[in-house]
């Protein structure tokens, strides 16, 4: 490589976005670039709302599971674990209420090795009263920085959402189940910000073409979004991990046929002829 190449880089999720409106941008100042976990190109509240629908699914596949698994004692079937849950919900008050309930699911959500964990302090919650605790630590105010310049750049690089989209999308939400995890519908703040002067761009033809890796069933980042992410990269391609139900797959869930073939892209430049399916881990 030449000493004024641009470097190899990767980036995840939220990064996408950023990544790809940069090689938009400055396209000859991009070099390989991995995308991994990838936002849609779409407008940033149709985003929000299409993964609050898919958090909505991955919790039916989160109750189907802890149905399945009896040592749990929180039911033996998706309905009497979703009673259970929502029975849990609604007992909780003070500093971890329901909002804060639905922050943890929401996390919970996105990374199936945190489901069983969830699973044993739902039924300490109920069996014997335990509180329930956040999944994550929670941050320093430092690093809430980086949820300020999240909302940031979502108010200002799209289109806004309309009062009647908000209260719309918001309705559908509820009309698909009355308990929506609706912690990831944050573009509906941007309603009230001024206008964008310009929206983010995708796609240049002068852009090196990019290496795509998805999970499957990742709620946090669509597979639909990811698909049409990659029609506006040109020659970008796809490294897709089936049977995966967590966010984040390239150097996250260790599977190797990814993780091969994004490095052999990063150092040697050697991109996928066409598109990869990998297998993936299935539910834990």
């Amino acid at each position: 490589m030449a000493a004024d190449s641009p470097s190899p880089s990767c980036a995840s999720s939220y990064g996408i976005y950023l990544g790809a409106a940069y090689a938009a941008q400055l396209p000859d100042r991009v070099g390989r670039m991995v995308l991994d976990s990838v936002v849609s190109p779409d407008r940033w509240h149709d985003f929000d709302v299409r993964q609050a629908f898919g958090v909505l699914d991955q919790r039916d596949v989160l109750f189907e599971w802890i149905a399945a698994h009896p040592e749990f004692g929180l039911g033996d079937t998706k309905q009497q674990v979703g009673e259970r849950y929502s029975a849990a919900r609604a007992g909780l008050t003070g500093e971890f209420g329901p909002a804060e309930f639905d922050n943890l699911v929401y996390e919970t959500l996105s990374r199936t090795e945190r489901w069983e964990p969830f699973a044993r302090d739902l039924a300490a919650r109920l069996h014997h009263g335990t509180p329930l605790s956040p999944a994550l630590p929670e941050p320093d105010p430092e690093s809430r920085n980086y949820e300020a310049a999240l909302r940031t750049v979502k108010c200002a690089d799209s289109r806004r959402p309309t009062e009647s989209e908000v209260i719309g999308s918001t309705r559908a939400l509820r009309a698909a189940d009355p308990e929506p995890v609706l912690t990831g519908l944050e573009a509906a703040t941007c309603a009230y910000w001024p206008k964008p002067g310009e929206t983010a761009r995708f796609g240049h033809p002068a852009m090196p073409p990019v290496l795509l890796t998805q999970a499957v069933h990742d709620p946090t980042t669509p597979l639909d979004g990811a698909r049409r992410m990659q029609a506006r990269l040109p020659g970008a391609r796809m490294v897709t991990l089936h049977d995966s139900y967590s966010h984040g797959a390239f150097a996250s869930q260790r599977n190797a046929c990814v993780d091969d073939a994004a490095a052999e892209y990063l150092l040697t430049g050697s991109l996928p002829t066409r598109d990869v399916d990998c297998r993936g881990p299935g539910l834990p």
